[in-house]
């Protein structure tokens, strides 16, 4: 089984409970840490929040305005889609306004095929006019043009891409950019937040975790963003440390009735590398926001 896989298996197991109440408390600690402001996360809501997995705040970059068409790449749990809605004023549209995709309009997708269902799920909950400004479709952003196709989406229709901590995991980092900027228009821009290796690569005497192992060097992503054609490229340190967050104790009165549990993938396997406590991890990683505009 191939990392892909394992990655698209484990968000199964992530979007087939995301129904589940969570932590509120500590998805709020998190996010304000990482850059959200309370206005976000009183947007997002207490039936959403829990429900957050990036990395850091693309939209502090990403600076996206009214009118405009956003992809978010790796939308998970809809979190990021849905302050895209609410900056692009696609969240002021009605059901019964129209019976056809225009601007703004927002669209993410991801592998998971239940956290699509999930998203859509929820989108609709909020009253966002679905498909028509908002639309959570399953893919791959390494073949992106194959998911825009099966949905009948055009490529270069975006202003702006998004993406919080999917691009962590993808093995073929240059064919990923490659595609976002295929999928931008011309004068369109990125804001990716991703966490990098800080050193060339990581000492081979350690069996690293499978995720560290898909981290892109910092220093690469600059030259293969600009080979690939974007200008004005720029690696934002997104200011979200590994190390000392003040993050409250998982609370686990947040199972259910039944005593099910959400599946979650941070820590899960933290057993297995003991060793990562006694680095700093903050001297071997670095989040980063990149952007990146298309001519």
């Amino acid at each position: 089984k191939d990392v892909k896989d394992e990655t698209a298996e484990a968000y199964e197991r992530v979007g087939k409970t995301a129904g589940m109440k969570g932590n509120v408390t500590r998805a709020r600690a998190i996010m304000t840490q990482i850059g959200y402001k309370e206005e976000d996360l009183a947007y997002i809501g207490e039936d959403d929040i829990y429900n957050f997995q990036g990395v850091a705040n693309p939209h502090i970059v990403a600076n996206i305005k009214p009118g405009e068409a956003v992809l978010d790449v790796g939308s998970g749990l809809g979190i990021d889609s849905f302050l895209a809605m609410r900056d692009s004023g696609a969240d002021s549209y009605q059901p019964a306004d129209e019976d056809t995709m225009s601007r703004p309009i927002v669209v993410g997708v991801d592998l998971a095929e239940s956290e699509v269902k999930h998203a859509t799920k929820r989108a609709s909950k909020r009253g966002y006019s679905v498909p028509q400004r908002i639309q959570f479709i399953r893919g791959d952003v390494e073949k992106l043009d194959e998911a825009f196709s099966m949905n009948n989406l055009p490529m270069e229709m975006f202003d702006a891409c998004i993406s919080n901590g999917a691009f962590c995991l993808v093995p073929d980092k240059s064919k990923a950019f490659g595609n976002v900027f295929k999928a931008l228009r011309p004068g369109g821009r990125m804001a990716i937040s991703t966490t990098t290796i800080v050193s060339d690569s990581l000492d081979p005497s350690f069996e690293w975790p499978v995720c560290m192992r898909m981290f892109a060097s910092l220093e690469s992503i600059k030259p293969m963003c600009e080979r690939i054609g974007f200008k004005n490229v720029r690696i934002v340190d997104a200011e979200s440390p590994m190390e000392g967050m003040e993050i409250p104790i998982e609370d686990e009165s947040t199972n259910n009735d039944d005593g099910r549990q959400r599946f979650k993938i941070h820590g899960r396997y933290a057993d297995q590398f003991t060793f990562l406590e006694n680095m700093d991890m903050d001297e071997l990683c670095k989040v980063v926001t990149v952007y990146g505009e298309k001519p």
